[in-house]
């Protein structure tokens, strides 16, 4: 019993290890490490982390997303050390009339919030999408430069 009992316990720590791998292994500036969490749902959320701390901007990007009937692939955002962010990704959606939704923040290492990205001053990013074709996204936003250097991850909450 007690070897089956420790072989249950080494068995689950190392699961755990495993799964914090996974989870919190960082993505670098050059590196693309898709790391959204896929959902069928009304509204998702997906984070994605570099380190932007001495660079002159930083890159986050995210594999397939999906919301609704809508899909987002080949996400990323460059922010730089300036304040200026811009955004590409291909959208599509299984229905027609539907528009993707996104907001934008950006978070530090404790992942708290350390401001929204925006364009006009409105944090809320929409692009329409035509039903079963695959079109490219390009926006541009802006956020607060102060914080820059702290910046750890981007977090995407979208609707559809």
């Amino acid at each position: 019993m007690k070897i089956k009992s420790r072989w249950v316990k080494i068995t689950g720590a190392m699961l755990a290890l495993a799964m914090s791998t996974i989870l919190l292994t960082p993505a670098s500036a050059s590196a693309q490490v898709p790391e959204a969490q896929i959902s069928t749902g009304v509204q998702v959320s997906a984070t994605a982390q570099a380190v932007c701390s001495g660079a002159g901007s930083c890159w986050f990007t995210w594999g397939r997303i999906k919301a609704g009937d809508c899909t987002m692939d080949r996400a990323k955002w460059t922010l730089n050390r300036d304040g200026s962010a811009s955004f590409e990704a291909v959208i599509t959606s299984s229905d027609s009339n539907d528009a993707w939704l996104m907001w934008v923040d950006a978070l530090d290492s404790s992942r708290f919030v350390l401001g929204a990205i925006h364009h006009n001053g409105d944090p809320k990013f929409v692009k329409g999408t035509v039903k079963n074709q695959w079109h490219w996204w390009f926006a541009r936003g802006s956020f607060n430069a102060d914080f820059f250097d702290r910046i750890d991850s981007m977090r995407l909450k979208s609707h559809c």
